[in-house]
């Protein structure tokens, strides 16, 4: 099974119009923007792009049109979702879209035992067709992460061709490391972890602040990769303040959305209950010592 190439992708947020509708057109348009930015690809229906607020077409919608806006572009897709028949049509459906890949997190209300979560992740590889599946970890959100040991059988099978690390544990990722040899492929999901990662040899990073700041976290991903861990730690150190004014803003990723705004001219709509930072001030100053 191929591996998607390693790099800094984006999991890319979703644009609404002011009747909460998903904006396909213009989502597709700030994809295109950040990989002429620099990004190396997209995650479609990632926890940032708010996948569990959409139904199951519009998450093929929204797949098919960043797709298209991005040709020759690797794009993943998530398509974990509570029922395991659900994340396989989808992963199907990406098969046929086209995408890179499918990304798969943890059952996310259920919580469901090692033999029940390896049998999810047998069935969705099987409707895969043979893409690549990335064992999806994060934990902040779905409350439970993959098993160390089953993400090696997993692994070993050939089920499981990489993972993407959300949460701030280096040991955990080193442990996956060393447990799953190459080609396996292993994204770090939290931007604290990146460099680190890449310089121990992970693949790269699928980082939200990539959305709002896409040509910084390529050049920090190309200067770890190049073994220069000083010059990378001193392109990172700016992101520091911007990652937690976004954090401070709102509930994840209205924060996210007004740092893309001011960067790209996105809207700031959201699907409720969400709603837009009412003051980006902070976020902005914090901009202004990235870009």
């Amino acid at each position: 099974m191929p591996m998607p190439p390693p790099g800094v992708y984006a999991p890319l947020l979703t644009l609404y119009d002011a009747g909460e509708e998903i904006d396909v057109a213009g989502t597709a348009a700030l994809g295109r923007r950040l990989v002429d930015a620099g990004l190396h690809g997209l995650v479609v229906s990632g926890s940032t792009g708010e996948f569990h607020l959409h139904t199951p077409v519009e998450r093929q919608v929204l797949l098919e049109a960043v797709i298209a806006a991005c040709p020759g572009t690797p794009v993943l897709v998530q398509v974990g979702a509570p029922a395991q028949r659900d994340a396989m049509a989808l992963a199907a459906h990406a098969v046929a879209a086209g995408a890179a890949g499918v990304m798969l997190i943890t059952p996310y209300y259920n919580r469901v035992g090692p033999k029940e979560l390896a049998d999810f992740a047998r069935a969705v590889h099987g409707a895969a067709g043979g893409l690549s599946l990335i064992a999806y970890t994060m934990p902040a959100m779905a409350g439970s992460q993959w098993p160390l040991e089953l993400l090696r059988e997993l692994a070993a099978e050939g089920v499981v061709g990489g993972v993407k690390e959300s949460a701030d544990e280096v040991g955990r990722f080193l442990q996956i490391l060393n447990g799953c040899p190459p080609p396996f492929a292993a994204f770090c999901g939290t931007p604290p972890l990146l460099i680190p990662a890449v310089l121990a040899g992970g693949h790269g990073g699928i980082l939200a602040i990539a959305n709002a700041v896409p040509e910084r976290c390529a050049a920090v991903y190309e200067a770890a990769a190049a073994g220069e861990g000083r010059r990378a730690a001193e392109l990172f150190a700016p992101l520091v303040p911007l990652i937690a004014a976004v954090r401070a803003a709102g509930a994840a990723p209205t924060g996210l959305r007004a740092a893309a705004a001011l960067r790209f001219g996105i809207g700031t709509a959201t699907r409720r209950p969400l709603m837009p930072v009412a003051d980006d001030a902070a976020i902005r100053a914090a901009l202004d010592g990235v870009t």
